[in-house]
């Protein structure tokens, strides 16, 4: 008999997050910004940087940030495996993306590959630390210094992760960090840009006093799916219910509800960023995070015992590409990304077999149509994009169901 698994994903939510959403929204959506002051004093203390400040979403820190650090038409060299509004930020802050390649192992982008790609019209590079993996920060330090060039750092999925005792998003001239639905520290919309360079902030400040605050229709629109999504993936409803709905659908291709867990599933181009965009944090979305902040180092301790449960589980299996496994910090394994070059079939073994495993949604941005303009070959993000898996590692979820996954995998390759 076949038994439900685990949800492939849970919210980093809690109760009382809800309840202080309300009680926000009842008492008018009003209060200073002292909570968001409180919340850059805070991030900026446990970074070892001197300046924060708060954002509304990762992707309009990734505008501001190449906004004030390159200039009108120049280049700045990004990852082509992304999420495609990153790039749209580039693009409408007034920067010329260049795709790089990415490292195969490290989803990460190649250093080979930026340095190739230096000529005399870049102002800067884009690192991203994807699946919370830190980018080889020394060799591209060592490149930015070389030919003067800005070093931005997209940290979304790597908040926590340190690099020889260093935290993520503080290596460059400024980093950002993600508090998305999403995240592992969820305040629903939200981010923070971090800088070591008065003048940087000084801009970014100036932009933004000059914004209104996040609206509050949209947040709690954005906060009803938050309630949505933890109904749905609570694990006596998931398993009854939930799983088996999504497992029909997939299994059948019944499109309509497989485009529900979809996300980017028509990229656009943007030239002017959204006005929805412009907005600033609330002081109560501040306070959720400020409440979060202590758990962060041992949900990272969690995620990184299932992805040691699912290294020396499939390890020696050739037919996979797996992440490097890392012990020092370097890695929170936000997801535990696996490629596999049959990924359709595995997927179909692993959903017809009980276990909810989801596919990577990033694309590989410089071949959309959207980017054309900007196109080039990157081989090993079209791959990537090709054969990812993302297999669950969040707090919540059981080791037991981390080796159930692992044994699934296994009995497909025929190595039960």
């Amino acid at each position: 008999m076949i038994r439900a698994s685990e949800p492939r994903y849970r919210l980093y939510t809690r109760p009382r997050d809800y309840r202080g959403i309300v009680g926000y929204a009842l008492a008018g959506w009003s209060g200073d910004d002292a909570d968001c002051r409180r919340l850059e004093s805070e991030i900026a203390k446990r970074q070892g940087i001197t300046y924060a400040h708060c954002m509304p979403q990762n992707r309009v820190g990734v505008y501001f940030a190449v906004k004030a650090l390159v200039r009108p038409g120049r280049k700045i060299i990004v990852p082509s495996y992304t999420l495609s509004d990153v790039i749209n930020m580039v693009i409408c802050a007034g920067a010329v993306p260049v795709f790089a390649d990415i490292d195969r192992v490290t989803c990460n982008i190649d250093p080979a590959e930026v340095e190739r790609l230096v000529d005399g019209e870049t102002d800067a590079v884009m690192a991203t630390h994807l699946h919370g993996l830190a980018c080889d920060m020394a060799r591209l330090r060592e490149i930015c210094d070389r030919h003067s060039l800005k070093l931005l750092e997209d940290a979304a999925q790597a908040f926590g992760t340190v690099l020889d005792q260093r935290p993520t998003g503080t290596f460059g001239d400024a980093g950002i960090y993600s508090f998305g639905m999403y995240k592992n520290v969820n305040s629903f919309y939200g981010g923070m840009l971090v800088t070591p360079h008065a003048e940087i902030d000084a801009r970014v400040r100036a932009w933004m006093a000059e914004l209104p605050r996040q609206p509050m229709s949209r947040f709690l629109l954005k906060t009803a799916k938050g309630i949505a999504s933890d109904i749905a993936t609570y694990p006596p409803l998931f398993k009854a219910v939930t799983f088996w709905i999504f497992r029909h659908a997939y299994l059948n291709n019944i499109e309509l509800l497989n485009r529900q867990v979809m996300i980017e599933l028509d990229p656009k181009l943007k030239t002017s960023i959204p006005e929805a965009y412009l907005c600033r944090m609330t002081p109560m979305q501040a306070r959720l995070v400020l409440s979060q902040l202590a758990q962060v180092e041992a949900f990272n301790q969690a995620r990184r015992r299932a992805a040691h449960v699912y290294h020396h589980g499939l390890a020696d299996l050739p037919e996979l590409i797996l992440p490097p496994w890392r012990e020092d910090g370097s890695h929170i394994y936000t997801y535990y990304p696996v490629q596999a070059a049959e990924r359709e079939a595995l997927l179909r073994h692993m959903i017809r077999n009980g276990r909810d495993v989801a596919v990577q949604h990033l694309r590989n941005c410089a071949e959309l149509a959207c980017f054309h303009d900007y196109a080039r070959e990157c081989p090993n993000a079209a791959a990537t994009a090709a054969q990812c898996v993302l297999l669950a590692t969040y707090p919540r979820y059981s080791l037991s169901e981390v080796e159930k996954n692992v044994q699934a995998i296994r009995a497909f390759y025929g190595r039960a």
